[in-house]
């Protein structure tokens, strides 16, 4: 699951750009159902051509219009050059796929969303259909651009939010994995939407936390859907 962006990179043919106010470029390539029959041969699709269950979901979470992402986000001068400092004695944006395309991996009860975007990978990979016992979100996030306290601070935000959705979680050093499974569909639905809202909020995330406290406030603010405070 968490290669299938790596390995869709090499059939753009396939693809068709998704067309929608989203911080990356977005392609998709539809397994089946995935998007409408009148959009079948098109080379780029808005998102209510999208009929793949999931990614209806979780697009409604990316392109909540609380989310501003047409406005800078408000970080300190700390964190930016906290992030500029790593990324100049780290390895080429090149080395570390930065800037990539996002890709979806879609069919009417399928998603695979792979992002590379900004400093860190995020990749959602579930099923939703009609048999609860089929049900199932996983989830991986890692990453980051800024010092290793404020990735830290970072990895100890995005625990907070996803328990409280009732995810299971993994920690390894930098990276979280999470899941979610058997619960019935109104469920994951929702929970699809809050990743998408999750992954918006949090592209330079590890630019936000200043402080030790901020883990807890930007967890609670996501929580209460108070999206501003992220812009």
């Amino acid at each position: 699951m968490f290669h299938f962006g790596d390995r869709a990179e090499v059939d753009h043919s396939s693809a068709v750009r998704l067309e929608a106010r989203l911080p990356f470029e977005v392609l998709v390539y539809d397994l089946g159902g995935g998007i409408v029959e009148d959009a079948a041969q098109a080379r780029a699709i808005r998102p209510e051509m999208v009929a793949s269950a999931p990614l209806v979901a979780f697009l409604r979470g990316m392109l909540d219009s609380r989310l501003r992402r047409d406005r800078p986000r408000p970080v300190s001068a700390s964190g930016f050059l906290s992030m500029l400092g790593e990324s100049m004695i780290g390895p080429p944006p090149e080395s570390q796929q930065l800037g990539r395309v996002s890709y979806v991996v879609c069919a009417d009860r399928y998603m695979n969303f792979s992002t590379k975007a900004g400093y860190h990978f995020f990749t959602v990979d579930t099923w939703c259909g009609a048999s609860v016992n089929k049900h199932y979100v996983h989830f991986r996030f890692s990453g980051g651009g800024a010092a290793a306290d404020r990735r830290a601070r970072r990895i100890d935000c995005l625990p907070r939010i996803l328990d409280a959705l009732e995810f299971k979680l993994q920690r390894r050093g930098d990276m979280l994995v999470a899941r979610l499974a058997k619960l019935e569909r109104d469920t994951i639905v929702a929970r699809l939407t809050d990743l998408g809202r999750l992954t918006v909020c949090a592209r330079q995330l590890d630019m936000l936390m200043a402080s030790d406290a901020s883990p807890a406030f930007f967890a609670s603010v996501f929580l209460r859907s108070e999206m501003d405070k992220f812009f």
